[in-house]
């Protein structure tokens, strides 16, 4: 088993590569046609594309299977991003408007295709031990993609990196294939084969307390990253105007919070998930996360912002993840499968839709205070951390 992970972590490497290629370039493509005013609008539009993919990706799970199905999201990603470089340069606003919204989308899906693998081939111990350096391959390859986009979008063009989001998909792709293939691809039992209860499965939501309360601690958690990254990306437009150079600080910028992401799942996390109570760990992380909040509210500098915002990034993508996916390990194949996407991947995009329909409800009555984004980021912390508490509690 512990080839077949290793292999899909350096599947996930070279799709987070791949992510970094697209993240930056979209956001500042879009800054450039739009505003990061007009971001809220966009990201609004998030959940309705996830509810599409999602159920999408439940009907080919149930026709086809898990490792059929991950070839098919990561393909028909690569797809997009190819017709997308083909046509930014003819194509009207309409399409970098759907390249923002398609950016946010594809990735949370495929990745929590990976974590239901993981979840299905180790034990809960191995998922201890494994699950910080899993999720640091793929911080290795988000490092690597900030790097090169950090080096190289000025000389190459912002746009260049959007076919190159493509490219990298392609050994991903194959290499989770091959490690599919090694561990042996992951069965329903006889009675959830086929989706007979459900393609989404959406049951689970009310039957497993334990994935209600995963739920509702993502859908808290993402508000706070929202509310973040749209003070981040004010203060970033207002220091970076120019498009290729804001896109080359923003590649630094994801390569900084791989860094921190990288050092915490290869050195602390399986530290800390061996000898320190799950309870410790995720009541610990939203409090770090109330603090800089506060104090991004009483000091808005960009340095302040972009601190504030990596430590909720590479929080959220090292010692949370790997904490909280071990709940997951016990749970049936739907629940893995099925209902893990609802509760992980949709309540993840869905909170910050939900956000920035608010943020633009807010917009179209009268303008909002800087200080209100860290305000939001500070009060849903505090949910966060409430939620926490049932959500370990001993069973």
């Amino acid at each position: 088993m512990a080839g077949a992970v290793f292999l899909a972590g350096l599947s996930a490497m070279f799709l987070f590569c791949g992510y970094e290629f697209i993240r930056s370039p979209a956001e500042s493509i879009f800054i450039d046609r739009f505003g990061a005013d007009a971001k809220p609008y966009a990201i609004a539009c998030v959940p309705f594309m996830m509810a599409a993919m999602i159920y999408g990706y439940g009907r080919l799970l149930s026709s086809v299977g898990a490792k059929k199905a991950m070839a098919v999201s990561m393909l028909g990603s690569a797809a997009f991003f190819l017709l997308a470089w083909l046509l930014l340069g003819c194509a009207g606003k309409w399409l970098v408007f759907l390249l923002l919204v398609f950016k946010e989308s594809y990735v949370v899906i495929i990745s929590e295709q990976y974590w239901s693998f993981i979840n299905s081939v180790l034990k809960d111990e191995e998922g201890k031990i494994f699950n910080g350096p899993m999720a640091g391959l793929g911080a290795l390859g988000s490092l690597a993609g900030g790097w090169l986009l950090g080096r190289y979008a000025v000389g190459l063009g912002t746009e260049t990196f959007v076919v190159f989001s493509a490219i990298a998909i392609l050994p991903a792709a194959g290499l989770f294939w091959i490690g599919c293939n090694n561990a042996g691809e992951p069965r329903p039992a006889a009675d959830e084969a086929g989706g007979k209860k459900g393609h989404l499965r959406l049951s689970i939501l009310t039957e497993n307390r334990t994935v209600l309360f995963i739920a509702c601690i993502i859908f808290a958690a993402q508000v706070v990253a929202t509310a973040l990254d749209f003070r981040f990306t004010q203060l970033v437009q207002d220091f970076m105007p120019l498009k290729d150079e804001r896109t080359a600080y923003l590649g630094r910028f994801w390569m900084n919070v791989n860094i921190f992401s990288f050092s915490m799942q290869f050195l602390a996390a399986p530290l800390l998930l061996r000898y320190i109570p799950r309870r410790g760990i995720l009541t610990a992380i939203p409090a770090v996360h109330i603090v800089a909040c506060v104090l991004l509210f009483i000091n808005p500098t960009l340095g302040l912002a972009s601190t504030a915002f990596l430590l909720f990034k590479g929080m959220d993508y090292s010692i949370f993840r790997a904490s909280k996916e071990t709940l997951y390990i016990p749970f049936s194949y739907d629940t893995r499968y099925r209902a893990k996407q609802i509760a992980d991947a949709f309540t993840y995009r869905f909170a910050k839709g939900v956000t920035a329909t608010c943020v633009s409800g807010l917009k179209a009555v009268g303008s909002i205070a800087p200080g209100f984004y860290p305000a939001l980021g500070a009060v849903f912390s505090a949910v966060w951390l409430a939620l926490s508490f049932p959500l370990t509690a001993k069973k």
